[in-house]
């Protein structure tokens, strides 16, 4: 057999029998990406080039407009940063389009009685981890792998188990959000979180699975999915004003934008701990860290944190983790996104040309960081929404995000392996 299997209860990724003509794309794909056999961590990169459209993301987007229709429900939608950079492939518009304004507004033609930016969630994972990796750092509790990427995860549970604790305890921006949503954002507008639906739009169809270990994600859909509801919907996306993220969870930094690039994480991370360590702005290569920038599958550097150095590290594709894997514990802090370029590349984002993939992820690389350089705020810690946020969980004492665990962070134990394993579709 040519192919890869998927089996019918993998939550991520679909195949169309009667499309597969078994030519072996699928099986090229998953070994230059992942090469761990037939075995499956949810990226979806087999989606991107299956050349007859056999694979697809296993489609939620007509349960959202079910409820939708409920007017009993509040149905509040998050997007990913990598969305807006990748939307316009399916509207004409050139490789990397930064088209944020007309994204919310198709979100809101669409019916969500709130459309939120997950840049937000993004800052809350910065302030998290930028805080936890000084703590690691002071106890000498060394490598720290981000924890964002949900096929990284899966992965760390399917083949290190021993090394599970060298994951941040942070959750992923988007489990954060959705966190975020049925606490925060429900007693400020006092809405019975029993009657809030909350989407997260990503490029990513491994997020589908995550949803076993942050069940405050009612709903994932995908770049993809979202294209078919503007299109079934009738809604001409080219001729769409502007319109601004809904206040509250609304906007992030300009370093929660570059988390959809592999290594926009780190960079931004880096920022915030700086500070939190030394109390001044961090220096501007900071701000432009080209060695952990761009396409690269390993990317590495040492930086100058001012009372002492990191040793840091920036990895895309399961593959190149495995290849290196030995040699990570010399680092400190480590990025691992498992798709190429990171989450612009996601196996969620629209169908383009297979010859032209490496090329338009670099575009949605290039626009994201534009959008970080023309952001007025690049650092997590001043966005106002943030500092409200937390001056409203703590001081108030409304929700406490330190004392309550499961808002923002997640010990990984063995004990999740099971569910997680299972929700990939694959045992």
């Amino acid at each position: 057999m040519n192919r890869i299997e998927i089996k019918e209860d993998n939550v991520s990724i679909n195949r169309i029998e009667e499309r597969c003509i078994n030519c072996g794309m699928c099986k090229k794909t998953c070994e230059s990406i992942n090469n761990i056999g037939n075995d499956c961590v949810n990226c979806g990169q087999c989606i991107m080039t299956c050349p007859t459209g056999a694979l697809t993301p296993k489609y939620n987007y007509k349960e959202v407009l079910n409820y939708i229709k409920d007017t009993n429900k509040t149905v509040v939608v998050f997007v990913a940063p990598a969305v807006r950079v990748a939307i316009g492939d399916s509207f004409g518009y050139k490789p990397g389009e930064f088209l944020e304004g007309k994204l919310v507004s198709a979100l809101k033609d669409i019916g969500f009685n709130y459309v939120f930016d997950t840049t937000f969630g993004a800052d809350l994972t910065i302030m998290e981890e930028a805080q936890e990796l000084l703590e690691r750092i002071k106890n000498k509790n060394t490598p720290m792998f981000t924890s964002c990427c949900p096929s990284w995860v899966l992965y760390m549970y399917k083949y290190h188990l021993n090394d599970i604790s060298k994951l941040s305890t942070c959750k992923s921006p988007i489990a954060m959000q959705a966190a975020m949503i049925k606490t925060y954002f429900a007693q400020n507008y006092d809405i019975d979180s029993e009657n809030i639906i909350s989407v997260s739009l990503t490029p990513c169809v491994s997020k589908k699975s995550e949803r076993e270990l942050y069940p405050d994600t009612d709903i994932v859909i995908t770049s993809s999915e979202l294209i078919l509801m503007i299109k079934e919907l009738g809604i001409d996306f080219n001729a769409l004003e502007d319109k601004e993220f809904d206040k509250l969870l609304g906007k992030g930094s300009g370093g929660g934008l570059i988390f959809g690039a592999s290594g926009g994480v780190m960079e931004s991370v880096l920022r915030t701990a700086y500070y939190m360590l030394n109390k001044i702005k961090a220096p501007q290569e900071f701000y432009q860290l080209e060695s952990i920038r761009g396409d690269n599958e390993f990317k590495e550097t040492i930086v100058d944190m001012k009372q002492f150095k990191l040793k840091i590290a920036s990895l895309s594709k399961i593959k190149t983790v495995i290849e290196n894997y030995d040699k990570l514990k010399d680092y400190d802090f480590i990025e691992i996104m498992s798709c190429p370029g990171g989450c612009i590349g996601g196996g969620g984002q629209p169908l383009v040309a297979i010859k032209d993939l490496e090329n338009i992820r670099k575009e949605r690389i290039k626009s994201l960081y534009i959008g970080d350089k023309q952001q007025k705020i690049k650092e997590s810690y001043l966005n106002p929404e943030i500092i409200d946020a937390y001056n409203f969980c703590i001081n108030k004492g409304k929700v406490n995000l330190h004392t309550n665990h499961n808002i923002l962070a997640k010990n990984f134990t063995n004990n999740d392996k099971k569910s997680i394993m299972n929700e990939g579709g694959k045992k």
